[in-house]
């Protein structure tokens, strides 16, 4: 963003530039982008200061939810506050009902390196909304993929070079340039996750600079020594370790330092991911956001690129305002480092272990990896020997089944709508063949299941008997007098 657009701003609140792009994945579509030079909104009187208070914590909000390379990118572009008939802007924070969000919102934040081509930090961030979680995944920037012919060619149409299919992943980026760069790299990378990227961030590495200095600096501790000096780029990095105050540059210098690592970019990714979330912490603290509001709007305008609309953003709020930080997790893309397509020194996906590991943070049900935890929880407890560590699990988050152990036909199927009805996930009925009793078996996995569905017949008895409920996680038997 140029800076005549943020003066603009400084002078009438701009609209500001939405980026929406065709996908290079054929199951998704956008409309198209508009042209590199963007027209600009014409806007009515600025804002009294009070609203723009109220705009600045919103922006610095939604940046927290987009939880960027940097820790915060923010969730809003085009309008920021609509105009009403009076020339008052609406306070969309007034008119907020929480709304039912999709189970997963999967977005891929950029960091781009200064000439605004390569994008030197790839993550992919996926939120769980029914497990309040926030899942970044890095993708090394030396990742080593190989395109297609119909990237290749568009990547062609912008520059003579690449010279082969084969190539880096930071790379992509660089060779679809604006028009392309954006949507082939979402396009690369939806082909590893397995899923479409709902929306994409991209951050220059100066945003991180500013707003670090804005928030007075981050407290982080500096894992080794970190020098680096290339006259050329006019760089210097030069870091001590151990446990500091970092400003601005020095923490731009601890996010781009790549060298002297034992395991080289994947070391590096881990120091990204760790500084990340302390920066998030800072972030998201209400004394932050409300004494640095004015430094959130301008990291947005001067820095940030994306296609979020305010639309989309404002069903988020009341899940960024109650997230816990605590339930950030931080990964690598599985892999190691090595060769491929006559490329060395890069990263090569495992594609076993991705195909594996992406399932389980971008499509397994939710419901199904609560099952998996608790039930692990109950098993270490009772490996523990510690029987007051055994804590009920939900069953309604269990797969169930109805097995008809009585003499009236129909009843397991009119069990099963009632338990339907209670909000239990009953996948299957039918006849229990053996020995019949007056009150209803509830056969479970493990201790600790079975105890909310038992309260739904008359003393019902609750056995663990892995052997019964092998299929399913509770088998229920009617029982003759049910």
């Amino acid at each position: 963003m140029s800076k005549d657009r943020y003066d603009l701003y400084e002078e009438n609140i701009s609209s500001g530039r939405r980026h929406s792009s065709s996908k290079g994945s054929s199951n998704r579509t956008r409309t198209s982008k508009p042209s590199p030079t963007g027209r600009k909104r014409k806007k009515k009187k600025s804002l009294k200061s009070k609203f723009f208070t109220v705009l600045a914590i919103i922006l610095g909000v939604y940046c927290i939810g987009a939880l960027s390379y940097f820790g915060l990118q923010y969730y809003l572009s085009g309008n920021m506050l609509d105009i009403n008939n009076d020339g008052i802007p609406d306070n969309p924070v007034a008119n907020i009902v929480k709304p039912k969000l999709k189970e997963r919102t999967t977005f891929v934040v950029l960091g781009v390196d200064e000439d605004e081509t390569r994008t030197d930090t790839i993550m992919v961030c996926c939120y769980n909304d029914t497990l309040g979680e926030l899942n970044i995944i890095s993708i090394p920037r030396d990742t080593i993929i190989r395109v297609d012919d119909d990237t290749f060619a568009k990547m062609q149409e912008e520059f003579p070079e690449p010279g082969q299919h084969a190539m880096k992943i930071n790379a992509v980026h660089h060779y679809g340039a604006e028009r392309y760069g954006v949507p082939l790299l979402e396009s690369e990378i939806e082909k590893i996750i397995g899923v479409p990227i709902d929306y994409y961030v991209k951050v220059k590495f100066e945003a991180l600079e500013y707003l670090v200095d804005s928030i007075g600096g981050i407290e982080y501790d500096v894992p080794m020594r970190m020098y680096y000096s290339d006259p050329g780029q006019d760089l210097l990095i030069d870091l001590q370790p151990g446990l500091q105050t970092l400003n601005g540059e020095q923490a731009v210098h601890l996010v781009r330092f790549r060298y002297g690592y034992d395991n080289q970019d994947i070391d590096r990714v881990k120091v990204q991911q760790e500084f990340c979330k302390v920066l998030i912490k800072k972030l998201v603290n209400t004394d932050t956001i409300f004494s640095n509001a004015a430094a959130y709007v301008t990291t947005f305008f001067r820095y940030i690129d994306t296609d979020v609309r305010v639309s989309d953003a404002i069903k988020y709020m009341s899940v960024i305002k109650d997230f816990n930080t605590d339930n950030i997790y931080t990964a690598t893309m599985p892999g190691y480092m090595g060769g491929l397509y006559d490329i060395s020194g890069g990263y090569v996906l495992d594609d076993a272990e991705v195909q594996e590991f992406c399932y389980d943070i971008f499509q397994k049900p939710s419901a199904e990896i609560k099952a998996e935890r608790e039930a692990e929880s109950v098993s270490e407890a009772a490996a523990s020997g510690d029987g007051a560590n055994v804590t009920d699990i939900d069953d309604k988050s269990l797969s169930v089944q109805v097995l008809n152990g009585g003499y009236t036909n129909g009843k397991a199927s009119q069990i099963q709508n009632s338990l339907i009805n209670e909000g239990y996930n009953v996948v299957s009925i039918g006849t229990y063949k053996n020995e019949k009793t007056e009150n209803a078996r509830i056969y479970v996995k493990q201790n600790g299941m079975g105890n909310d569905i038992a309260k739904e017949f008359n003393n019902a008895e609750i056995i663990v008997d892995p052997s019964v409920a092998s299929d399913y996680d509770i088998v229920v038997v009617v029982g003759i007098g049910d």
